[in-house]
């Protein structure tokens, strides 16, 4: 299994930064399971971030892998 890896996004204030995670809870999931729809068929293994787990307070997200698709 891989070494989790850490994304870092850094925004001008706390504001904008919770509009991204709102922004990512709300619709933004969503077009990226969709894009890794995609990705999952070029691929196997677990590839997809299938839950995110947020935590506004700290402007934290976890996520846990899977796939969006049942592998075959």
């Amino acid at each position: 299994m891989s070494k989790a890896t850490t994304v870092s996004i850094s925004f001008g204030s706390e504001e904008a930064a919770k509009h991204f995670m709102h922004w990512l809870c709300g619709s933004g999931e969503q077009e990226y399971w969709q894009w890794m729809e995609a990705r999952e068929d070029e691929e196997k293994g677990d590839i997809t971030a299938v839950t995110l787990n947020y935590d506004f307070k700290k402007h934290k997200i976890t996520t846990e892998l899977g796939r969006v698709t049942d592998e075959e």
